[in-house]
């Protein structure tokens, strides 16, 4: 296992959120900052490419969201504010390009906000007494854009058994299906709670998991599953379908600060059946995460056992963790010319075509 870092130890750069991002044809990895820089970084040397500064992260607003594609990038912050910019408009500034569009009225105190994968104009945003709501980001760039772009708000559940308000406090959030109208949420007060914007406003399902604060979402090896983590080292996998929680995830004396399975499941209804989704589906699913003990740790989720596959000491707390499913391990010399001559061995092979043996006579 090769271990390379990136730069100098520095508080006041933190990474608060990663994510991939594209220039001219290129993959990046897309760091934002606790300084409030956005750097797209290159994945070998590290070297920053390109860099943008959101003005409204400070000393009170950290980033929440932060998602890139080829043609924008994206980002909120928790005090509400959420920036669209054109990546073709990029100047060598010290200020972030708001040339698309930037919103302010989404709510204070958001703890999350995240793109719809496929959809990157829907966008859901939650966090402490503000519930769910799910945005168009075309729509905001029109005029009174904060009215038009919203697309859903959530209404909270109902009044518990003393008759008193139910308190909101979403920590993450997911999209489940293509068309982006099936959310589920973890909250501060151990609740997953599930939505479907077409059907009603309050949840469909609403289920209470432990008794501490869930940190983050993630969905699991399929759209049927979720696995969580909380502020007491536990992670496990709930079925959405029935509101139980299945496997855990042992091996952790940190809290776990972000994690991924991977291969990710696709939320396209019709996935086409070439190689590469092929070798996806025989590859066998694994959980990567990072914690607070400054681990990384690879789990196994084929067998019933969950084990620790592989575990790395990073020597500092990690906050956040992207993985490169196209990676490939370069080969060595000696290997891809042993491959080259055999190639070359079948390819100077003549073909033998195929000649009707004569039949024998009876005696």
């Amino acid at each position: 296992m090769t271990v390379k870092k990136f730069s100098t130890i520095d508080k006041s750069e933190g990474v608060q959120k990663l994510c991939w991002g594209v220039l001219d044809g290129k993959r990046y990895i897309v760091a934002a900052r606790k300084s409030g820089k956005v750097q797209y970084l290159d994945v070998e040397t590290g070297d920053v490419e390109r860099e943008y500064r959101d003005e409204h992260v400070n000393k009170e607003s950290v980033f929440v969201g932060l998602h890139a594609d080829e043609k924008h990038l994206m980002t909120c912050t928790s005090s509400g504010h959420v920036s669209y910019t054109l990546l073709s408009s990029y100047e060598k500034t010290n200020t972030i390009n708001t040339t698309t569009c930037i919103s302010s009225n989404l709510g204070a105190d958001l703890c999350i906000m995240r793109v719809h994968p496929t959809k990157t104009h829907l966008f859901a945003v939650g966090g402490k007494e503000n519930d769910l709501k799910v945005y168009d980001a075309n729509l905001l760039k029109e005029e009174d854009g904060e009215k038009k772009g919203l697309v859903f708000q959530a209404k909270n559940v109902k009044n518990d058994f003393l008759d008193l308000r139910v308190k909101v406090w979403i920590h993450d959030l997911q999209f489940l299906n293509e068309e982006g109208t099936r959310i589920v949420t973890a909250t501060h007060y151990h609740q997953i709670r599930v939505y479907d914007t077409r059907k009603q406003r309050r949840p469909i399902s609403d289920w209470e998991i432990g008794k501490t604060p869930l940190l983050t979402l993630h969905i699991g090896s399929d759209l049927d599953h979720v696995i969580y983590t909380d502020t007491m080292s536990n992670v496990a996998t709930v079925d959405l379908r029935k509101g139980t929680v299945g496997a855990h995830y042992k091996g952790f004396t940190g809290a776990v600060s972000d994690l991924l399975v991977v291969p990710q499941p696709s939320l396209l209804a019709a996935v086409e059946e070439d190689s590469k989704n092929k070798d996806k589906k025989q590859q066998k699913p694994v959980l990567a995460s990072v914690s607070l003990d400054r681990f990384l740790r690879v789990h196994e989720m084929s067998t019933q056992f969950r084990r620790v596959d592989h575990k790395v000491y990073l020597k500092q707390r990690m906050t956040c963790i992207l993985v490169d499913e196209t990676f490939e391990f370069p080969k060595e010399e000696d290997e891809e010319q042993e491959e080259q001559e055999e190639d070359d061995m079948w390819e100077a092979m003549d073909t033998v075509a195929d000649v009707d043996k004569p039949k024998r006579k009876r005696a």
